[in-house]
């Protein structure tokens, strides 16, 4: 079993650090003003669109701008936060892995829902997103195992929390 946690905290950990740097420094631009980034990322974005052939990116929907912006104000918050849960060995990286994927699930079922649907979808494009809600699904997975974990061994407060008997 604990390679498959090992595991799956990898994938958490790659996920989220794909996630606190592409969100403010890529997914931004299409949500915020073109004057605000520097010239390499606004051509990064560009050619990402035209090679990828993502046409969402490339001229944002009004439902693709409001997933933006939640991941902007909650996913990106929640990746760092994960980020630094995984590596400091933090006992609540389980709740914001949850939340991660959950919230990662939804955006992506709605994104690939338009995919299928539009018939526009390459299999490039589709290589680029379905591996984010493989993801949503591992991260998942990691919270709901690792909560269970802890609600079976036994006491939940730390040592410094139980009374002292006398």
């Amino acid at each position: 079993m604990g390679i498959i946690s090992a595991a799956a905290d990898l994938a958490v950990a790659f996920f989220s650090l794909t996630i606190a740097v592409a969100a403010p420094l890529i997914d931004a631009q299409s949500v915020l003003p073109g004057s605000l980034f520097p010239e390499p990322l606004l051509s990064l974005k560009r050619w990402y669109a035209a090679e990828f052939g993502d046409y969402l990116v490339a001229r944002p929907p009004g439902f693709f701008r409001g997933l933006t912006l939640l991941e902007l104000a909650f996913n990106w918050p929640l990746a760092v936060a994960t980020l630094y849960g995984l590596l400091a060995r933090r006992r609540w990286v389980s709740t914001t892995s949850l939340m991660a994927g959950v919230s990662t699930l939804t955006s992506m079922s709605a994104i690939l829902g338009e995919m299928f649907s539009s018939g526009r979808a390459t299999p490039k494009l589709l290589q680029m997103y379905v591996p984010f809600a493989v993801f949503a699904v591992i991260a998942i997975l990691r919270g709901l195992c690792s909560c269970s974990q802890h609600a079976t061994g036994g006491s939940s407060l730390g040592p410094s929390a139980r009374k002292k008997r006398v």
